[in-house]
């Protein structure tokens, strides 16, 4: 198994899910071992039982790796472009292992930007166009915007768009997003298998001419579930938020929203990695959370029952976020924002709530409602489809 980073160095939902998928083959008689890119103590270590390779030299340790071992099967868990995981990765694989399989976590080969959001401001499912492409991210970065006020500026913005769309910086955008669609179809082309959690992103591959037999819609389980535990669904006034401390993830949302929300003694407790301290330091700012830091992924699942809510505000778009599942197994609902995973993963009214992409008066509104009706009585219900044994059972099958 492949990827950028890994536990216990990073500990975002990537790491955890590959972690999680390693130990369960494991268990279940497979030889394992995780070779990852970036940060690390030592070249080589044992974690819960997992070996660890770390990839000093980047392409030439994995072509090394890959060449000095008869793996069955590689399973490239990140594609992250130029200088990281790219196409030369899995065309190494192809060669050298008898089977490739590829999991799409993050859509960015299929968007530049990788929000699906045309100029900023709107849902987009069109991403086969290399003019209309281009012209949406100059005009994002030029702050497009759709607010009073802005209708002057959004029309000059228009208006240099050909212009600027012949400039050096214009192509060399053109050239990446068309070097990243040939690497999608090379990728679909390529592996055995491509996971994928969020049925929004196999349809969304498909209306754009990215079809294939490879791609499989795979059940996001990362824990068994042994039975249903009672679950106090008194009103706790807390609400809890789990993830990378960047923009992304947009914990400035929920700060700006708490400072409008009528429901009075809430507090927020927020678990993460500080990935930009001066992102943080504003957030404080703006609201004055609890801070509880990095907590290991077995203890927040412990923890979860303490909240009446998580709270994920992202401001790009979640494949399935491994903590909406995670919440949904503690019989916690999610508040979340409107991007394309969050709106896949959660049915309105029953296990959570959806508020307006990058909205933050929204979020008021949404917690609001959500503690006015946890005041009346209501209380989450939790879809499954299926039994964790025939989940791990399904995933298992991939392997044999």
């Amino acid at each position: 198994m492949v990827l950028e980073n890994y536990l216990p160095v990073k500990t975002g939902g990537i790491e955890n899910y590959t972690h999680w998928l390693a130990c369960m083959l494991s268990r279940n008689g497979h030889q394992v071992q995780v070779a990852y890119l970036n940060m690390g103590e030592s070249d080589n270590y044992l974690y819960e039982g997992i070996s660890v390779i770390r990839l000093t030299n980047r392409f030439n340790s994995f072509k090394n790796l890959i060449r000095s071992n008869s793996y069955d099967i590689c399973h490239i868990h990140e594609y992250s472009g130029k200088n990281g995981i790219d196409i030369e990765w899995f065309r190494a694989a192809k060669q050298h292992c008898k089977k490739l399989f590829f999991t799409f976590h993050l859509p960015y080969l299929a968007c530049y930007k990788g929000d699906f959001r045309y100029n900023g401001i709107e849902d987009c499912n069109d991403f086969t166009s290399l003019e209309r492409c281009s012209a949406c991210v100059i005009a994002t970065y030029l702050k497009y915007q759709r607010k009073e006020g802005f209708s002057f500026y959004n029309s000059i913005i228009n208006s240099f768009t050909p212009v600027l769309e012949k400039s050096k910086r214009s192509r060399s955008v053109r050239e990446n997003i068309e070097i990243r669609h040939k690497d999608l179809r090379e990728l679909l082309d390529t592996c055995d298998d491509v996971f994928i959690y969020g049925k929004w992103f196999k349809t969304l591959l498909k209306e754009n001419g990215y079809d294939s037999p490879a791609l499989r819609q795979i059940p996001h389980i990362t824990k068994p579930i042994i039975e249903k535990k009672e679950t106090d669904n008194g009103i706790k006034k807390k609400m809890l938020f789990v993830g990378r401390i960047e923009e992304q993830k947009g914990l400035h949302l929920l700060c700006r929203a708490m400072n409008m929300v009528s429901t009075s003694g809430i507090s927020i407790d927020v678990f993460g990695n500080i990935v930009n301290q001066e992102y943080f330091d504003q957030c404080r700012q703006v609201y004055n959370f609890n801070y509880k830091g990095i907590v290991n992924r077995m203890e927040l699942m412990q923890l979860l029952s303490d909240y009446d809510f998580l709270v994920l505000p992202s401001v790009f778009p979640e494949m399935f976020s491994l903590i909406v599942k995670e919440a949904f197994y503690e019989q916690l609902p999610v508040i979340a924002s409107a991007s394309k995973g969050n709106r896949d993963a959660i049915h309105e009214g029953a296990d959570g709530f959806i508020f307006n992409y990058d909205d933050h008066e929204d979020l008021a509104k949404v917690i609001d409602h959500a503690y006015d009706l946890k005041k009346a009585g209501w209380q989450p219900v939790f879809k499954t489809t299926a039994s964790p044994a025939d989940d791990e059972k399904e995933l298992l099958s991939y392997y044999a």
